[in-house]
């Protein structure tokens, strides 16, 4: 056997170890830059729906914008959730492709520095072969495997380091979360039956707000429900709504003890007494919210809040937790008529809700964030009544 011959011999392990990390690393780096990109694009996606239903949310209110609000959540929490994985996807492509870029170097390196170091040897071997000299091919050749040997060793550990860098990340890969593709599919179903005066757009001819379609008596939606005031029949005027609470029957909150009250400073300089230190608590709160734009979903003044954000926001500040939905919030006990309500009550409907402040005033969540007179109505949907979260 010829110099060249053994030495290839002797380097063909270290050469199958070089063969298993084969492959496209080009391709493997063009997909991650892919992954990029999606990722990129269904983030801006994400952004642009949440500004648009934002948009749609402003003003609307009851079971059909509920639906909607769990739809466009859904929406919202799928795109997130895909541009997440494209986000980990192009990192697990970025580093696969450094790991066997990285092994497949190492490797070669290592084939090339025992090829130079087994070839000379092996040449002077064959010529004092030629020579007659057959003890010193012999003694090249065992020197050669041994160092073959311990080379083999080498590439073998870098070969394992590649896998043990690609193990993780295909882990990683497996424990994407999932998108819940049946709530994607039902996105672009209906939101219910259609429903008069609950959409901004019905609020008013002039393109106001539902809160100040439900305060001017003039415009409004379409309900039907008794109450004082006009508007359509609705209580307090505007929009109908109002009438005979439809609310859970609470047990009726009891009035404080004379002198047991706690005094609040309203903006523009009145005093009230809330009827603790809980509802006083949370009625502070709530007027540090003032101008906070409306967000859907969101309770996080003064960046962006919804009706039931502020008021759920407000009492978790002053220690007492509320349901986050808002006709869920009807809790505690009932206050039995207007001329009853204290700091810190709630006025609740089906799809809105309102803290009382005094003064006959409360603070709800429009766009932005504001202090009108209290209402029973609000562009149509059922009033559910008056109601103390601390009882």
């Amino acid at each position: 056997m010829s110099a060249a011959g053994f030495v290839g011999s002797l380097v063909e392990p270290m050469k199958q170890h070089l063969a298993k990390l084969d492959g496209d690393t080009g391709s493997g780096s063009r997909a991650g830059e892919s992954f990029g990109r999606s990722a990129t694009a269904l983030t801006e996606m994400s952004s642009r729906q949440e500004s648009q239903a934002k948009s749609t949310m402003q003003g609307w209110y009851g079971e059909q914008a509920n639906a909607f609000q769990g739809k466009s959540a859904a929406f919202t929490n799928a795109m997130n959730t895909l541009s997440a994985n494209c986000t980990a996807a192009q990192q697990a492509a970025s580093s696969a492709t450094t790991a066997v870029t990285g092994g497949r170097t190492k490797i070669q390196g290592l084939i090339d520095e025992f090829v130079g170091w087994a070839t000379p040897l092996m040449q002077a071997a064959e010529v004092a072969k030629q020579a007659g000299n057959e003890a010193a091919w012999g003694q090249a050749a065992a020197d050669a495997k041994a160092k073959a040997d311990d080379y083999a060793t080498k590439t073998a550990q870098e070969l394992q380091n590649v896998k043990d860098q690609l193990t993780p990340l295909v882990g990683k890969l497996n424990g994407l979360a999932k998108v819940d593709t049946g709530a994607m599919g039902s996105l672009g179903g209906g939101v219910g039956a259609p429903n008069t005066g609950t959409s901004t757009a019905s609020a008013g001819s002039d393109g106001r707000s539902g809160i100040e379609s439900a305060q001017s008596g003039s415009h409004g939606g379409s309900g039907s429900g008794g109450g004082h005031g006009g508007g359509g029949g609705g209580g307090g005027g505007g929009g109908g709504g109002g009438g005979t609470p439809v609310g859970p029957r609470l047990p009726v909150a009891i009035p404080p003890q004379p002198g047991s009250g706690v005094g609040i400073n309203l903006p523009g300089g009145a005093s009230v007494e809330a009827p603790n230190e809980v509802a006083a608590a949370a009625v502070r709160q709530a007027l540090s919210a003032l101008g906070t734009p409306y967000v859907w979903g969101a309770s996080n003044p003064p960046s962006g809040t919804d009706c039931s954000g502020l008021t759920s926001w407000a009492y978790a500040a002053a220690g007492q937790e509320l349901p986050r939905h808002s006709s869920a919030q009807a809790i505690g006990a009932s206050v039995p008529d207007q001329s009853q309500l204290l700091p810190g009550d709630l006025v609740v409907w089906k799809g809105h809700v309102a803290m009382v402040i005094g003064n006959g005033q409360m603070i709800e969540a429009g766009d932005p964030v504001q202090i009108n007179p209290i209402r029973t109505s609000n562009i149509g949907m059922p009033f559910m009544g008056f109601y103390r979260p601390t009882g």
